[in-house]
C-alpha cells in the first residue's frame, strides 16, 4: 500500500512538472491590435501646409489627445494618446498642395489604424476651411 501511494506521488509530481515545462513555451497572441496599412501615414491634401498644420492641430483638440510640442518653423507635431507618442509632420509640394505625414515616436507599429484615420478623416471634412492670420 505504501509502494503504491508513494508511485500515486511521483507520478502526480512528474505531470505537474511537465505541464509547467510546457505551459512556458505557448507564445501570446493579441488580436485585438493590429498593424495601420502604409497608405495610413501619409496622405496628401489639396491646402497649404500651414492650413494643414492648423487643421491637424484642431483634430488632436478635437479627439482630445496631448499636443506636447508644436514646432511651427519645421512644421511637425509631437503629441500622445494614452501611453503612445507619435510625430505628425506637415510638408509643402507646392504653394497649393502639400502632405501630412504620422508615425509613432517610438517606431513600434501595434496600435490600432482607428487613431489615424480619426485624424485624417477631420482634416477631410473640414479642408475647406482656411485659417486667417489675426494681426
Amino acid at each position: 500500500m505504501k509502494k503504491i501511494f508513494t508511485l500515486f506521488i511521483l507520478l502526480f509530481m512528474f505531470l505537474t512538472s511537465a505541464q509547467s515545462v510546457f505551459a512556458d513555451n505557448i507564445i501570446p497572441v493579441n488580436n485585438t491590435i493590429s498593424v495601420p496599412n502604409i497608405k495610413d501615414f501619409a496622405k496628401s491634401y489639396k491646402t497649404s501646409s500651414e492650413n494643414l498644420l492648423y487643421l491637424l492641430l484642431s483634430a488632436l483638440n478635437e479627439h482630445n489627445y496631448l499636443i506636447e510640442e508644436i514646432q511651427f518653423k519645421t512644421g511637425s507635431v509631437l503629441f500622445k494618446v494614452s501611453t503612445k507618442e507619435f510625430i505628425a509632420s506637415v510638408s509643402s509640394k507646392d504653394g497649393y498642395n502639400s502632405f501630412i505625414k504620422i508615425v509613432p515616436a517610438d517606431n513600434n507599429y501595434n496600435f490600432s489604424p482607428a487613431l489615424l484615420q480619426k485624424l485624417h478623416n477631420y482634416i477631410e471634412t473640414n479642408n475647406k476651411i482656411n485659417f486667417q492670420k489675426i494681426l
